[in-house]
């Protein structure tokens, strides 16, 4: 009777085997490649009106200045850099005149006036391209013009001969800084594509590679559609790559401005 136990047992243990299959989650999906983003730059260009420096001179028939004569520069009323002051006395040189610092010279030439100041800004107006492109319609209407600091520079001489005192020769001339240089200004923008959904995009991929996701693909047998990425084109902040506007960029012309203005006036002194 024991016998007969075994073979029972080991029958309806191998009726009762159950086999059961697990399914395998769907392959993992891939980040999609970004689209290849595109940039370009441009560039407005902007000028302003400009004028002639304004002189007026005027040497009196008197006394005759002459070649080789002597000139002692008198700088007690105004204050003038050692570099103008050198800069006076080449152009006194360029026109035969011997600059000395003695008192017995032929002639003074008093600096009377060396000003600087902040006037008005300067107004720039947009130049049209030759061959206009896409944005440049857009651009314009945002920035049709731009304003730039201006200073406005002011020089006046007095030549005195030293023996009698009578006044020989008086100057003077004026100048702003946009007239000085008279240098366009440039400024340059970017358009560039960007990606506005990139988050959306990466989100989407992450949430579908769960392994609950992945389960559910395999078993509904189903793939999912990973969605594009959209683009859109952005204008970047225009950035000036060419001429002085700002105080500090325009105040850096003074010297310049006043040697200018300057040699103009020494220019107008008839030496025979």
């Amino acid at each position: 009777m024991r016998f007969l136990v075994v073979p029972l047992f080991i029958l309806f243990s191998s009726g009762c085997t159950i086999t059961t299959t697990t399914n395998q989650p769907a392959e993992p999906l891939a980040m999609p490649l970004k689209p290849m983003l595109k940039s370009q730059t441009y560039q407005l260009e902007y000028e302003a009106q400009h004028t002639s420096p304004k002189v007026k001179s005027v040497q009196l028939p008197a006394h005759k200045v002459m070649k080789n004569q002597t000139v002692k520069i008198v700088t007690d009323r105004v204050s003038v850099t050692d570099t103008l002051l050198a800069q006076i006395s080449q152009a006194l040189n360029d026109k035969q005149l011997k600059v000395t610092t003695k008192n017995d010279s032929d002639y003074t030439l008093a600096i009377h006036q060396v000003d600087l100041s902040f006037t008005d800004d300067s107004k720039y107006t947009l130049n049209q391209p030759k061959q206009p492109y896409a944005l440049y319609s857009k651009v314009a209407q945002q920035f049709p013009t731009q304003q730039c600091a201006t200073i406005l520079a002011q020089v006046s001489m007095r030549l005195t001969h030293k023996a009698s005192g009578d006044v020989v020769w008086f100057a003077k001339s004026s100048l702003d800084s946009t007239s000085f240089h008279r240098e366009s200004l440039i400024y340059s923008f970017t358009e560039e594509q960007k990606i506005t959904n990139e988050l959306e995009v990466v989100a989407f991929v992450h949430q579908q590679n769960t392994e609950q996701a992945r389960l559910a693909r395999a078993e509904a047998n189903t793939k999912v559609t990973i969605p594009k990425y959209n683009t859109m084109s952005k204008l970047s902040t225009l950035t000036k790559v060419q001429g002085p506007c700002t105080r500090t960029e325009i105040s850096a012309l003074a010297p310049m401005m006043q040697f200018y203005l300057s040699s103009i006036l020494i220019d107008k002194i008839k030496v025979i």
